[in-house]
């Protein structure tokens, strides 16, 4: 059900309410959960919520994330090239951290 932006709507609750729920009363600090986009979906950003896909040749390694069942050959990783032959470089394939290749050989794709 959309929301009509038109009614004039009552707030459900009040930014000191909303501040309350996020706080941790264990560790007595504000928090926030953040949130991610794995190339399919939004949802909380951790480690363990994305398949991941290592190679390494020399002193490079090839790095892919997607979000987990992700067949590695649909066009639905983030792949990144971690240079150390000469100091620390970080590329990206197509040269942009976008969603759209696949992980079958990470060493085939274009990087920059």
């Amino acid at each position: 059900m959309a929301i009509d932006r038109t009614k004039n709507h009552e707030k459900p609750y009040s930014p000191t309410h909303i501040d309350n729920m996020g706080f941790d009363p264990e560790f007595q600090v504000p928090v926030a959960e953040s949130l991610g986009y794995d190339g399919q979906n939004l949802q909380r950003l951790n480690a363990s919520n994305m398949a991941i896909k290592i190679t390494t040749v020399n002193a490079v390694t090839y790095l892919a994330m997607a979000a987990p069942g992700t067949d590695q050959s649909a066009a639905l990783w983030q792949c990144r090239k971690i240079d150390e032959s000469t100091g620390l470089v970080v590329t990206w394939a197509d040269g942009d951290s976008n969603f759209d290749n696949v992980a079958t050989d990470l060493t085939a794709l274009d990087y920059s």
